[in-house]
């Protein structure tokens, strides 16, 4: 959200690693922006003592709200001295984190802008999705076997489920990451495949498994190009409004002809770049080259 919001104000990405296609798409000052490891959670790699010899003013975090990571933003807020914003990660809610980030960080203008397109995208989201052309089940294919994946009400696979789009992995009262068997996918028979990954494509191309899946083998499958950040998480921030735009312009014919503009306005609002005929090309593929 920092990088779309105050990209001026920042010291540097937490655990962001861009590859060198993906930061062909930023400006050069983002490209340059240091990596310093994220800070709670298990994956957590940067000490206390080197976040406060980068001197910020403020952690802004957007996420999960659960009491553990609560607990965890206090903890490390109290330890350190250095104030902890934290908001409300849930893609839905993408206009109100722009709105009150913008005021509190003295971004309000282009904060307004921003949150006037995501709310656009949602809006016009949650129509569709009172539309029979919703009804429609996927799965959202991640890792190298295409076998790990978002459950229902997840962050992973929330913009499709604002679409109405129905996931056919669900645990009740679990939401998260897990990893299901081909076995599965073939009693579950999904309508559509999402895919945001090169690997895992290819994979269910040239596996004779995945051959069992009809989706995949009548090749329904949606390939979100992943840059310069996954389209459908990874990280499951602001550049799923992105995936939200590209699935439902894949399903609706009406927002498939406004598309190249819709994603011409989010790459300058929160990439701040214009993008290229070449670029728009390259990230609209229906396949990885």
């Amino acid at each position: 959200m920092l990088m779309a919001l105050v990209p001026e104000k920042m010291v540097g990405f937490s655990s962001l690693d861009l590859g060198q296609e993906a930061a062909s798409f930023l400006p050069e000052a983002l490209r340059k922006m240091p990596k310093y490891g994220r800070l709670a959670g298990r994956a957590s790699s940067l000490s206390l003592e080197r976040l406060v010899a980068l001197r910020p003013d403020l952690i802004v975090d957007t996420g999960n709200m659960d009491a553990a990571w609560i607990s965890a933003a206090r903890r490390i807020s109290t330890q350190t001295q250095i104030p902890w914003l934290l908001f409300d990660g849930r893609l839905i809610q993408s206009p109100h984190q722009l709105l009150n980030a913008g005021a509190l960080l003295g971004a309000a203008p282009r904060a307004q802008r921003q949150a006037a397109l995501a709310q656009r995208f949602i809006d016009q989201a949650q129509t569709f999705a009172d539309t029979p052309a919703a009804a429609i089940r996927f799965y959202a294919a991640r890792g190298p076997r295409g076998l790990e994946t978002g459950l229902k009400g997840s962050i992973h696979t929330e913009a499709a489920e604002l679409l109405g789009l129905r996931n056919v992995v669900e645990i009740p009262d679990r939401h998260g990451l897990t990893t299901v068997s081909l076995e599965n996918l073939l009693a579950w028979q999904p309508d559509i495949v999402l895919v945001q990954d090169t690997v895992t494509y290819q994979t269910l191309l040239s596996d004779p498994a995945w051959q069992g899946v009809e989706a995949v083998a009548q090749r329904r499958i949606l390939f979100l190009s992943g840059l310069p950040f996954g389209w459908l998480d990874a990280p499951p921030g602001l550049n799923r409004l992105l995936g939200l735009r590209r699935l439902h312009a894949w399903l609706d014919p009406a927002v498939r002809s406004a598309f190249r503009q819709d994603m011409h306005d989010y790459s300058e609002l929160f990439w701040h770049t214009t993008l290229s005929a070449a670029q728009y090309q390259q990230l609209t593929r229906t396949a990885p080259l």
